[in-house]
């Protein structure tokens, strides 16, 4: 071991045989703490992410398609024809969408209405695959049925096999009596449960002759949906089905279509690690000062050294490699504490998030291995830049004049 490591080890250590001396405690607790914090809600950052997105395209669909002034989708057999044509798409389907009342005797309640063709809208979005009542088929749309979401169903104390009347709150039919709102009297056939809260109080889904019916197309849908192949991708899909359709229709991503949503996540998670980054950078003012109160103590000693033919590179090794270990070691081990805490929730979930109207949620997680390569990269670089100013304050310290002074 070269000498100048020693030297390093002893700084480290002072007194003590084992462990560090206080202020070097303290610098590689601050360490810690700051890798620590910084994966740990950079994880979970990362699960609410995924989770979210999980929760809107299993509601609401990868992607939408519609016409560039959002007027009626005629002849959407042909375009369905040639987005299913494109790599990478999984499954298409149409939708009416419409605003409507649903009625139950004196309990009313606004909803977005689905028309849909429920066979391929089941392969576009899983929330039709989670029926807690009921046991809903295509033919039951087509024979004038209803899906509700399980809040409005609660809403409108309404279960399957009973009956509930769909109404455009807008007049559309001309009588003897003026404008008359359209609707229908529709049997309850399945009641579904999303993940999204608001989903299940706004949304229901007829067939797509009905939801054409209140839309007031005979051949037209509002918007076509799609499911990818990959969800990752999926605003790549978005780009080559808008290459193939052209200027006339607008394909919108899950990323685009609730950009509010994700982008205040990516905003939180760009905050939380400028705050918590902070508190690496406020350990490493803790180490500046320890090292310059080092360099004070150790005068005499360096200028001892420098007598006996130490030189000035050689002597800025010994703090540089101080904080090179704190850093690395402060970083290895905050490292290591973070990953136990994130994979034993993952695994075995221990930690719980109160969601109104929802049963017990566990706290989310994402591991990726880029904050974890980032993230001590990015500590050791500041470890190590840390001890630069110390280290060149050894620089201007002459050993005649220290040997003098011992005189």
């Amino acid at each position: 071991m070269l000498y100048y490591s020693k030297i390093a080890f002893r700084y480290l250590k002072g007194r003590h045989k084992v462990l560090f001396t206080f202020s070097n405690m303290l610098s590689l607790f601050g360490i810690i703490i700051g890798v620590f914090s910084l994966l740990v809600i950079s994880s979970v950052m990362n699960g609410f992410d995924s989770d979210m997105r999980d929760r809107v395209i299993g509601s609401k669909a990868e992607i939408h398609i519609a016409t560039k002034d959002y007027h009626p989708l005629s002849q959407y057999e042909n375009v369905i024809s040639r987005i299913e044509k494109i790599p990478g798409v999984r499954a298409v389907a149409p939708i009416c969408d419409n605003e409507l009342m649903l009625q139950k005797q004196n309990k009313i309640v606004a909803t977005v209405c689905n028309g849909i063709d429920l066979v391929k809208y089941r392969e576009i979005a899983k929330v039709l695959h989670n029926v807690v009542v009921g046991n809903p088929s295509a033919q039951d749309l087509e024979e004038d049925g209803i899906i509700l979401g399980l809040g409005m169903s609660i809403d409108l104390q309404a279960t399957v096999g009973e009956y509930v009347t769909l109404s455009s709150p807008v007049g559309t039919i001309p009588t003897p009596f003026g404008l008359m709102p359209k609707s229908k009297k529709l049997k309850v056939v399945g009641i579904i449960s999303s993940d999204l809260p608001e989903f299940n109080s706004l949304y229901s889904f007829v067939s797509i002759k009905n939801g054409q019916f209140f839309s007031g197309y005979s051949e037209a849908v509002d918007r076509i949906d799609v499911a990818t192949e990959n969800v990752e991708n999926s605003w790549k899909t978005a780009e080559q089905i808008q290459q193939t359709l052209g200027a006339d229709y607008e394909v919108e991503d899950w990323s685009v279509f609730e950009s509010n949503l994700f982008n205040a996540i990516k905003m939180e998670k760009a905050v939380m690690f400028f705050v918590l980054g902070l508190m690496i950078v406020i350990a490493s003012f803790n180490m500046i000062g320890n090292f310059i109160k080092l360099v004070t103590e150790k005068r005499s000693e360096i200028g001892i050294l420098k007598a006996l033919g130490a030189t000035d590179k050689e002597i800025s090794k010994v703090f540089i490699l101080i904080g090179t270990i704190l850093g690395s070691l402060g970083t290895i081990i905050g490292l290591a504490l973070s990953l136990i805490i994130l994979i034993t929730q993952k695994l075995y979930p221990f930690i719980s998030i109160p969601v109104a109207g929802f049963p017990l949620i566990w706290l989310p997680v994402e591991i990726r291995v880029s904050d974890f390569i980032l993230v001590p990269i990015l500590v050791i670089i500041i470890s190590y830049v840390t001890t630069l100013y110390p280290a060149k304050k050894t620089v201007g310290i002459e050993a005649i004049k220290i040997i003098r002074n011992q005189d």
